[in-house]
């Protein structure tokens, strides 16, 4: 599959921003306060390498990485250029952040704060890039809305694993049922809207609609899998078995990279 860097970069991206946001904005709830700054540190670093990661697969992709710095003179009219943008100062404020945690300095939740917002906006931008595209299966609020969810869900999967706190988990319970339905109720709506938007203008490229008509029956099982996987988490999560909490965990990861394998192949 040659859009596996970008598989890679979208889902490593947006789950490090989920994880930010839970840090920046939650993280009273995740573990006691005497030992908040010394438990946030290897979350955040965490975080940061998986953001790295994720960049260093988008550059992979780009075929000649050096090309992205020319992409950065583009800021006022490419939406890949505010992508590139606010990822690289997004991983600048985040690392700045897990530095001030190591050394023990004021300032980072500041700066995890400052991270997070920078994160959401990356992850609009994205979904633009794609949303402006001549893809007709990506025009679609659709997009928006399956990147975001993976911002919240892989995010409240990774801090109900690592810290297990018991106001944590109810929330991210929650989000991710939230989100989980939300993507569910939005699919009749999209399925409809592509299908109308490729049989009413010729100039559309009709193989994107093949193709999801190919894999339906795939993404309809990567949907399952997340309704699974939902089902499992808000179980063992409220009832404290951790081993129904895991299984939901590793499906509704599996879901999302099913989903996204889903995305990428129907562009």
């Amino acid at each position: 599959m040659h859009e596996l860097p970008l598989l890679i970069f979208t889902l490593f991206l947006q789950g490090s921003v989920g994880i930010t946001l839970w840090l920046a904005f939650r993280h009273t709830t995740l573990t006691p306060g005497n030992d908040l700054r010394r438990s946030l540190l290897p979350v955040a670093a965490g975080a940061f390498v998986m953001a790295g990661l994720g960049l260093m697969a988008s550059a992979l992709h780009m075929g000649y990485p050096l090309n992205a710095f020319n992409a950065l003179r583009h800021v006022g009219s490419s939406w890949l250029s505010r992508e590139i943008v606010f990822a690289s100062l997004y991983l600048a404020a985040l690392g700045l952040a897990t530095l001030l945690l190591f050394t023990g300095k004021p300032g980072w939740k500041t700066l995890l704060i400052l991270a997070a917002v920078l994160g959401l906006v990356d992850v609009f931008c994205m979904a633009q890039i794609y949303m402006h595209t001549s893809v007709v299966t990506w025009q679609h609020v659709n997009t928006l809305v399956l990147f975001i969810s993976t911002v919240v869900i892989l995010g409240s999967v990774v801090v109900s694993l690592v810290f297990q706190a018991r106001r944590a988990v109810i929330y991210a319970v929650a989000l991710i049922a939230l989100f989980v339905l939300l993507r569910l109720l939005i699919q009749p709506l999209w399925l409809a809207d592509v299908t109308a938007a490729g049989n009413a203008v010729v100039t559309y490229a009709h193989q994107p609609l093949a193709m999801l008509a190919q894999l339906r029956g795939v993404h309809l099982f990567s949907q399952c899998i997340s309704v699974a996987g939902m089902l499992c988490f808000a179980a063992g999560g409220l009832k404290r078995a951790n081993g129904l909490m895991v299984t939901g965990c590793a499906l509704l990861i599996a879901g999302e990279i099913m989903l996204r394998f889903v995305f990428f192949c129907i562009g």
